[in-house]
C-alpha cells in the first residue's frame, strides 16, 4: 500500500490499483491541489478545504458522512462525531471520522476531530495501524485531543495533516511543537510511505510527508 499527502487533510491510498482519496479542497486559500484520479472519495465533513470533490477526476464513489462500506478490497466505517464543541444544537455540522481496511491494514482520518473520544467511539474504531491527525484541529491549540486520541487508539504509524514546513501560509501551523509533542525526533519527511503487515514499526511512530 501506498500513501501520499496532497495538501490539507487530503491524503491517496493506493491499494492493488484502486485509489481512494480522503477530503479533497479547492485552492481558494491559495494552496493548489494538483488534479488526482480516484475510485473512491471520502468527505470528513463540508467545509470546501474538505469537500471539494471536483478536484478528483474518475468518476469516484463518494462517501460523505456515517455508515459501512464495501467497495471492491476496501471496507470503510464512517463515525459521527461534532465539528465543534460549540455547536451543540440540532443543527451542528458532523464531522466523519474514516476507519479503512485494506490489505490486512487499518487506517484511521479522524477529519476536523475537536473534542476528545468518548470510550465508545475508542471501542467502535478500535486500533489503527496508521492514523492520520490534524497538527492543529479547531479549538485544541495545545494538541490535547490528538495527543489523547494517539494514545487512545494505538496507531505503529502517525502522520501529520494540515501544515506547513515553509513559510506560514493559508492559516496553516508551523508543526515543530507537535512533533515534539508527538516524539518526533526524525523531522525530515519523504515523499511517499510504502506500508505492508510485515513492515510495520514495533512502537508508534511519526512518519512525516511532503505534499504531493
Amino acid at each position: 500500500m501506498e500513501i501520499n499527502w496532497l495538501g490539507h487533510s487530503s491524503v491517496s491510498i493506493n491499494s492493488r490499483d484502486m485509489i481512494l482519496i480522503t477530503d479533497p479542497y479547492d485552492s481558494s486559500e491559495g494552496t493548489f491541489m494538483s488534479p488526482q484520479k480516484a475510485d473512491i472519495v471520502t468527505i470528513s465533513h463540508a467545509a470546501s478545504k474538505h469537500s471539494t470533490v471536483e478536484s478528483v477526476t474518475g468518476d469516484p464513489r463518494i462517501i460523505d458522512g456515517p455508515g459501512e462500506y464495501e467497495i471492491n478490497n476496501f471496507y470503510i466505517t464512517g463515525l459521527g462525531t461534532a465539528l465543534t464543541t460549540i455547536e451543540q444544537g440540532s443543527s451542528r455540522q458532523i464531522n466523519t471520522i474514516y476507519s479503512i481496511k485494506a490489505e490486512g491494514l487499518t487506517l484511521c482520518h479522524i477529519g476536523a476531530l475537536s473534542q476528545k473520544l468518548t470510550p465508545s467511539q475508542i471501542d467502535a474504531i478500535g486500533q489503527a495501524d496508521v492514523l492520520f491527525v490534524p497538527v492543529t484541529p479547531p479549538e485544541d491549540e495545545d494538541n490535547t485531543t490528538i495527543s489523547e486520541t494517539i494514545t487512545a487508539l494505538q496507531p505503529r504509524i502517525v502522520i501529520p495533516l494540515q501544515y506547513t514546513l515553509g513559510a506560514p501560509a493559508e492559516d496553516l501551523p508551523n508543526p515543530a511543537k507537535f512533533f515534539d509533542g508527538i516524539g518526533a525526533t526524525e523531522k525530515v519527511p519523504q515523499n511517499r510511505l510504502t506500508v505492508t503487515e510485515t513492515n510495520l514499526p514495533a512502537e508508534t511512530t511519526p512518519v512525516l510527508l511532503n505534499r504531493q
